[in-house]
């Protein structure tokens, strides 16, 4: 197996710091913990800025392979608000059940990028995220017709919210359960458990 370059060590090292200890983590810790030289980041990413940039893109889906089953989608008749929930949640899933312990750490970041930025996260690849999020949220719409735009916005802020905490802290149900950590096998049903909550929060009840 070929030995991992410097900045494939670095971006490691960055995901593990980040998700674990927050966006304040600074170059020098990473540096440090990397085992490299105090220039090592600078050399091959310039500023912190590139640095989360490659950490987010390191995982990320290709283009097509985020929009296309959207497209593919709204190309049909009224979608199921199951089938708009499973492509909301299909891009962070896929990540963690690849690989357990450093998706978890990915998705915490993502997580942490809109907790401690606010609603509106100012890292450097959010453009590459609009356009899925504008399709999906036409994609909602269609399938629920009757629900106002303004409770529509709403529930996806809350269906966003509950997707990146739970997929960022798989462990919770250690706490309100046997007391048995969620182990590799177990991320698909706590998944497919999530999708269920989200549809039918979608599609709860709205005042008149």
């Amino acid at each position: 197996m070929p030995k991992p370059s410097s900045r494939d060590i670095i971006i490691d090292t960055a995901t593990r710091l980040l998700a674990r200890r927050g966006l304040s983590v600074s170059i020098r810790e990473i540096n440090e913990a990397a085992g490299l030289s105090a220039a090592a980041v600078h050399y091959h990413f310039k500023n912190r800025e590139q640095l989360i940039n490659a950490v987010l893109r390191s995982r990320m889906p290709p283009f097509a392979e985020r929009e296309g089953p959207i497209d593919a989608l709204l190309a049909g008749a009224e979608p199921a608000v199951e089938d708009v929930v499973e492509l909301l949640l299909a891009p962070l899933s896929r990540i963690l059940l690849a690989d357990p312990e450093g998706g978890r750490d990915y998705v915490r970041i993502i997580a942490r990028l809109y907790s401690e930025q606010g609603e509106e996260p100012h890292f450097p690849l959010i453009e590459e995220f609009r356009s899925p999020v504008d399709k999906l949220m036409e994609a909602l719409a269609r399938a629920l017709p009757g629900l106002p735009g303004e409770q529509l916005r709403l529930r996806y802020g809350f269906a966003l919210e509950a997707m990146l905490n739970s997929l960022a802290c798989v462990n919770f149900p250690v706490h309100v359960s046997s007391g048995e950590g969620v182990g590799a096998a177990d991320l698909e049903s706590l998944i497919a458990e999530l999708k269920r909550f989200i549809s039918a929060g979608f599609q709860a009840p709205w005042p008149s």
